[in-house]
């Protein structure tokens, strides 16, 4: 389990520690859930909440680590290839459902801070039926209360698996009109929890705003082939889409329009695919 499947699903699911449900707010009322609990104690001396927001804000460097033997670290450099895969038209998502979800063993939080490491905001996911949820306890990852963030700043994601283990595993996640990421990892040693960093001021040519649509999938026991898209998956697996909304300082955009700048900015270099490496261990 080597990269950030957890995380955006956001984009996660994309993919924290295993949550005590008695300790998180589930019906969506007005307490207020404290989000430490999810981050691994060898890594909470970098987090500390600075504006008071009820989101730990972020003061270290992020955990790192190395990718997964079968993370796709070129990306598309055709064109074609390149615009089938970011889909910017939207026609393998289901832009009418204006909902989240995720389903599956998969559980973690996902924080985006700006390039100070302030809070944006943020979502977790328990690994149970219901949907992702934000620091109020409501949902998260609708189109009306879309994960946020920011194109110039960074994403942090602590994700699990457990009780599971995933072998031979392959993964995506792409978001409409922007980027998609793939692979997978034999995982020989069995590794049930990740963690990693998205630096957006590095990785993208330049800020935007858009709501789009993201999803992934994380499937135990595919093989080294690339994970297709499907209906349905070989359980067990992890399936999930949510709303994105990316804030930068320029005017709100459409998928085509995202695209069409990020192409003229960067060109068919595969900048939009590179795998992120993440920091990978057994627990429990």
């Amino acid at each position: 389990m080597r990269k950030r499947l957890e995380k955006l699903i956001i984009l996660g699911a994309i993919y924290a520690l295993v949550f005590a449900p008695a300790a998180l707010a589930q019906d969506g009322d007005d307490e207020t859930v404290d989000l430490m609990q999810f981050i691994p104690a060898q890594f909470q001396d970098q987090f500390e909440d600075r504006n008071d927001d009820g989101i730990p804000d972020f003061t270290g460097e992020g955990p790192t680590g190395r990718e997964g033997i079968w993370d796709d670290a070129v990306g598309e450099v055709d064109d074609d290839a390149f615009l089938a895969a970011v889909d910017p038209e939207g026609t393998g998502f289901d832009l009418g459902d204006d909902g989240s979800s995720l389903t599956g063993p998969c559980k973690g939080v996902v924080i985006s801070y700006d390039s100070d490491g302030t809070s944006v905001d943020a979502m977790f996911d328990t690994g149970g039926a219901g949907p992702p949820r934000g620091v109020d306890g409501a949902q998260k990852g609708t189109r009306g209360n879309p994960m946020e963030v920011d194109t110039g700043g960074i994403l942090l994601y602590f994700g699990s698996s457990q009780p599971a283990t995933f072998h031979n595993h392959q993964w995506f996640l792409k978001a409409q009109g922007v980027f998609k990421d793939n692979g997978g990892d034999p995982n020989p040693r069995d590794k049930n929890r990740n963690a990693g960093s998205v630096n957006f001021g590095e990785l993208l040519p330049f800020e935007f705003t858009a709501i789009v649509k993201a999803k992934g999938a994380w499937v135990d026991e595919f093989g080294p082939n690339e994970l297709p898209e499907m209906d349905s998956y070989p359980a067990p697996n992890c399936v999930g889409e949510i709303w994105v909304k990316f804030v930068g300082p320029n005017p709100l955009l459409t998928p085509p329009g995202i695209l069409a700048m990020l192409l003229a900015a960067a060109g068919f270099t595969g900048v939009l695919f590179n795998a992120r490496p993440a920091l990978s261990w057994r627990e429990g």
